[in-house]
């Protein structure tokens, strides 16, 4: 068994006010309520204490919605005793979400008030011990009820042991009660591995997904689908540390630029029904008068079977650092970016030939990184299998028109001529014309970069019938790649000699490797022969063109 110490570190500071006092209230019984086995006697006692300190600060609203929210996975003996000590509301629905095995509640039942005792009663779900001694007077058996008086309440009716001397410490009869349960669990029978009572399940329904909300400063204040005790109080602000719950370091970092969150890494801990790794997507909110950041508002979903595939745990450490590095450095160009073309543009007022164009040249090599991140992005997704190909049609004819446009400056820089034959009919491709633009403008980016100035390169486009189309596209080798073998084209580490400027950013080995890696998570494949480069992705069927064209009528 490991020492959790989630309690001790919301133990930790001063005393909170106002509604931190009662988010406070709801994890520490929160904590407490869950895998109370995990807890050391001394966390035990000063999660209680803590809890009655908090209780004048808290109104009973606010406690009560906490202790609903522990339906079914209020598991500490300790923490329902004291719940039972408040109002017979709060009582009530401390008893209705309380969940003991039976031999613990033999040892609850004597500490509770006959309002409580008849609200257990009232329960279908009572072990044989329990009901035969519920069925006795147990206040008359022993003399009293002895229930312990642990929070200071007016309305509630002081039942104390008769035997007690009037000005017992609080304090002290949070030990007394703490140390009772603590001999009462050594005593206990060992018929139920504890492995059972870690692992019970108390909920019928599982959860896929979860809508929050935070405020600014990251704390989730709302939450749609789990109890709210269970994930209410997490914060998305801080990387996880060790097991505890949080977000990895790409949504941290996200966080303290105010930027979109999509597909972040979060783990909850606690209830069985939420605990465990999550994806999370999340935009920022503002306030409409003020424009003042408020918090995030996105909803966290379970991953997929890819996204879940068990990988190396320094490799997941190290691919999290890569992209809270990425996501860093794009905070600043997109700055520089746009301070260029607002000088470029002259939008602030007239600027100088020479500055225009100083601008133009900072907007355009900042855009070349911005680049090169994303393809650092995309091949860490692909790596770890995050790399989703979404289903669709795109047309080659828009295809063809996206291409010129993207890569017309590049080919006026370097001269080259590139020429696209379309051998007809060429198929759709069976896949979202984003997926398709990608790959296609990696692969022939760098095939322009490896040219010689005034190049000319020539390409056929055509759709090869079988079992499954496919569209094949076939390329000629740029001059300056001819006689490499594939395997040293492929090597990240191969360049181009020539100008920095003219070059990939990440190097031609890294360019062609990415094409191919995408090319494979869509079915598809690169191939590389002495003088062509082939690209093959699959095409639409008969019936999804057929679908098509009556969609289209």
């Amino acid at each position: 068994m490991r020492y959790d110490d989630r309690l001790k570190t919301v133990l930790k500071g001063a005393f909170p006010e106002g509604t931190a006092a009662a988010l406070q209230w709801r994890q520490v019984a929160d904590l407490m309520a869950q895998k109370p086995g995990q807890l050391v006697n001394s966390d035990v006692q000063s999660g209680l204490t803590r809890l009655r300190d908090l209780h004048d600060r808290v109104d009973e609203a606010d406690r009560m919605a906490a202790v609903k929210a522990l339906n079914g996975r209020l598991r500490s003996a300790p923490l329902l005793v004291y719940l039972c000590a408040d109002t017979d509301q709060i009582c009530e629905a401390a008893i209705i979400a309380a969940d003991l095995l039976d031999e613990e509640w033999i040892d609850v039942i004597p500490q509770l008030s006959p309002h409580g005792q008849q609200v257990l009663k009232a329960r279908s779900d009572l072990g044989a011990l329990t009901k035969e001694l519920l069925a006795n007077d147990v206040s008359e058996k022993n003399g009293s009820s002895g229930i312990l008086v642990l929070v200071k309440d007016t309305s509630i009716e002081d039942v104390v042991d008769e035997s007690a001397e009037p000005e017992m410490e609080e304090a002290s009869q949070i030990s007394a009660l703490v140390a009772k349960i603590a001999d009462y669990q050594k005593k206990r029978s060992v018929d139920t591995p504890l492995q059972d009572l870690e692992h019970r399940s108390y909920f019928v329904e599982a959860i896929d997904a979860i809508n929050f909300e935070t405020d600014d400063s990251g704390t989730i204040i709302w939450a749609e689908g789990p109890p709210k005790g269970a994930i209410v109080g997490v914060t998305i602000a801080e990387p996880t540390f060790d097991d505890g719950p949080g977000p990895d370091a790409y949504g941290a970092a996200a966080f303290r630029q105010r930027m979109p969150l999509e597909n972040a890494r979060m783990r909850l801990c606690g209830a069985p029904i939420v605990a465990g790794d999550w994806r999370m997507s999340a935009i920022p909110y503002f306030g409409d008068e003020t424009g003042r950041f408020k918090g995030y508002r996105g909803v966290m979903r379970r991953p997929n079977a890819a996204e879940d595939a068990g990988h190396n745990d320094l490799d997941v450490e190290r691919r999290e650092q890569l992209q809270q590095l990425i996501h860093e450095l794009r905070t600043p160009l997109n700055a520089i970016i746009g301070f260029s073309e607002i000088i470029e543009q002259q939008l602030f007022g007239p600027a100088s030939f020479e500055y225009r164009t100083l601008s133009r040249s900072i907007t355009d090599e900042a855009q070349r990184l911005l680049t090169g991140f994303e393809d650092i992005d995309i091949a860490a997704k692909i790596d770890a299998g995050q790399m989703e190909t979404v289903s669709g049609l795109t047309e080659p004819d828009w295809l063809l028109e996206r291409l010129a446009q993207r890569l017309q400056s590049l080919t006026d820089s370097k001269s080259v001529d590139l020429h696209i034959n379309k051998a007809e009919p060429v198929r759709p491709f069976a896949l979202d014309s984003e997926s398709v633009e990608r790959i296609f403008a990696r692969l022939l980016s760098a095939a322009i970069i490896a040219c010689e100035n005034g190049e000319e390169l020539n390409a056929d486009l055509r759709t090869q019938i079988g079992g499954q189309p496919v569209n094949y596209f076939s390329l000629s080798r740029p001059s300056r790649i001819k006689g490499i073998a594939e395997e040293q084209l492929l090597d990240p580490s191969q360049g181009i000699e020539g100008d920095s400027a003219d070059t990939p950013l990440l190097g031609l080995g890294f360019s062609l490797r990415l094409v191919r890696n995408l090319a494979q998570s869509a079915n598809g494949a690169l191939t590389i022969s002495d003088d062509r480069i082939g690209l093959t992705l699959p095409a639409a069927a008969t019936s999804e063109i057929g679908l098509r064209e009556t969609e289209l009528e």
